[in-house]
């Protein structure tokens, strides 16, 4: 007989105070309701319940396998619940952090569309430029730029994080736009840099471009000024401030529309590795999986 059955019965006998009416809410009979009792008694080597022909009292033991009863219960409806965020429909708060102009420019508009697919699930996102140590925090997962330093994080690869050379057309009707990219030196230059000290801090300040040779060519510019954020060096490069390398996510609506020019066309910029990470993990949350089947249909 089904022990797990026969404590629910249990549970409602004693709920209800009446084998009849438990019977009844059970969708059993009587006799069955009785049998699972008998079970139970059996089993334990004590009487749960007495029954007369009028009432139906509990034994001081019984009281006390009723908690027990509750609670094992309460944890197999637990169980279940966290079996299904694991492998069925997705739920629960997914914690992210992105960097910031990828963050805003292409993340935070997509997310729309993912609370339409998953509308179960609620993600908390902190947009930073920071590297933060996945094991001391509670991030699910980051999206990271650049060379990604060893670790045991998993690492999805995401589309290829590209940068263009531009300036404005009134910057470069008084100056006439660079033919190499040593003539750069010659140019009023505006640099990205970041608070934190990464790799990121040497490629800004030192650009390298890639000729039709496949060659790499580095420049060491003398900046005019430096920025800590790439959509604050757009709104400068608009304003005809001077040349700058642009995440190409932010500058193509304005070289789209005219109000920025793509500079040195023979050349390339390199792009820039961009993964998603996560912990390693024998159970994924199917809140987890379901974001990074997204994020990897929208940016893979």
């Amino acid at each position: 007989m089904d022990k797990l059955k026969a404590m629910q019965v249990f549970v409602r006998v004693v709920d209800k105070k009446s084998l009849t009416v438990a019977a009844q809410n059970s969708n059993l009979s009587v006799a069955m309701v009785s049998n699972y009792l008998k079970y139970l008694e059996d089993d334990l080597g004590t009487a749960l319940v007495v029954r007369t022909t009028r009432a139906l009292s509990v034994t001081d033991f019984g009281t006390y396998y009723y908690g027990i009863c509750l609670n094992v219960l309460a944890m197999i409806k637990e169980s279940g619940e966290l079996a299904a965020n694991f492998t069925g429909n997705p739920e629960g708060t997914l914690n992210l952090t992105a960097p910031r102009t990828f963050g805003v420019v292409a993340l935070l508009p997509r997310l729309n569309a993912f609370y339409a697919q998953q509308p179960r699930i609620r993600i908390d996102v902190s947009i930073s430029d920071d590297i933060v140590d996945m094991s001391k925090t509670d991030y699910d997962a980051a999206i990271r730029l650049g060379p990604l330093p060893d670790s045991s994080l998993v690492a999805r690869p995401l589309r290829p994080y590209g940068v263009v050379l531009c300036a404005s057309p009134d910057y470069l009707a008084v100056n006439p736009p660079p033919s190499t990219p040593d003539d750069l030196v010659r140019h009023q230059c505006i640099a990205t840099y970041f608070d934190h000290k990464t790799v990121w801090n040497r490629l800004q300040t030192t650009w390298a471009f890639i000729g039709a040779d496949d060659a790499t060519h580095q420049v060491n510019v003398p900046f005019k000024m430096q920025v800590n954020d790439a959509q604050g060096v757009c709104a400068l490069v608009l304003q005809g401030a001077g040349i700058a390398v642009l995440p190409e996510i932010l500058a193509q609506p304005w070289l789209q529309s005219g109000q920025l020019v793509r500079l040195l066309p023979d050349y390339r910029l390199p792009d820039r590795a961009m993964h998603l990470v996560y912990r390693k993990m024998d159970f994924m949350p199917s809140k987890l999986k379901a974001f990074i089947n997204f994020l990897l249909d929208e940016f893979a």
